[in-house]
């Protein structure tokens, strides 16, 4: 599959893209968007995996403060997930001059993805949303615990230095942080669900260990626009790297289901 990576703005920042195939005005062209710690290359094979079995092109690129983009300038205001969902995605939309796009994120980016829906109406038309961390609750605080012990006196820094490089300890320090602050009391992004028009499968591993069903709940509570929920038994927080090959056929499945009613 033909690729091509190069540095855009986006937000006021520069960020690093890599684009897979060949983009179709008359297709839907995904946007991959990366978990909190992860970026481009800790998706591995999964968004050319998913851009073959499906036909349709992709975006995938390191947000602001990963990889290869521009390194995080601390303290960051408002609300990451907010920004994240907002500017970023016009900009890339526009750079690439997409006309319908569908969502693919995961963990903080699967939260960003449900909340971009909201905002970008016109655009999207589509979200597979992979283990959505939308909300702090017991069993994310205890993930969030694991990996700061892994980080500080495990080999979690160590295996993320060469994604991030110098840029590892601030990402890392912004990450765990942001993790720890509320958002909406009680309601977390309600209305930004609420505002969801475009068709939404959301994906759960069973296994995960910052937890899901807090999420799951929200999602299911609040989007009225047509949901699917695809668990999977055997993933936990990484199910397109865990499970990849039912993840996969599930999303083509989702793609389609999308096409035949376009």
């Amino acid at each position: 599959m033909h690729s091509q990576e190069q540095y855009i703005n986006a937000a006021g920042h520069r960020i690093n893209t890599l684009l897979l195939g060949e983009i179709n005005s008359n297709k839907p062209t995904f946007i991959f968007l990366h978990g909190g710690l992860d970026c481009i290359g800790m998706w591995r094979e999964f968004p050319q995996q998913l851009c073959e079995a499906s036909g349709l092109a992709g975006i995938v690129y390191d947000r602001w403060g990963h990889g290869k983009s521009d390194p995080l300038i601390l303290p960051r205001s408002g609300d990451p997930r907010e920004d994240e969902a907002g500017q970023p995605i016009t900009d890339i939309i526009k750079h690439f001059a997409l006309n319908k796009v569908i969502l693919v994120g995961h963990s903080f980016g699967g939260a960003v993805a449900l909340i971009a829906a909201s905002k970008h109406p016109d655009n999207i038309c589509g979200i597979i949303s992979i283990v959505p961390q939308l909300i702090m609750h017991p069993d994310a605080v205890d993930g969030l615990n694991q990996a700061e012990e892994a980080f500080y006196k495990g080999r979690l820094r160590e295996k993320l230095l060469p994604f991030h490089g110098d840029k590892t300890d601030v990402l890392f320090k912004n990450w765990a942080s942001m993790a720890q602050k509320k958002t909406v009391p009680k309601k977390p992004y309600a209305t930004s669900l609420e505002e969801i028009t475009c068709p939404v499968l959301a994906i759960f591993g069973e296994r995960d260990n910052y937890g899901y069903q807090p999420n799951l709940d929200l999602i299911t509570a609040r989007i009225s626009s047509p949901l699917e929920v695809f668990k999977i038994e055997e993933a936990a927080h990484y199910p397109h790297l865990e499970t990849p090959e039912p993840l996969i056929a599930k999303a083509c499945e989702f793609v389609n289901a999308q096409k035949s009613s376009a």
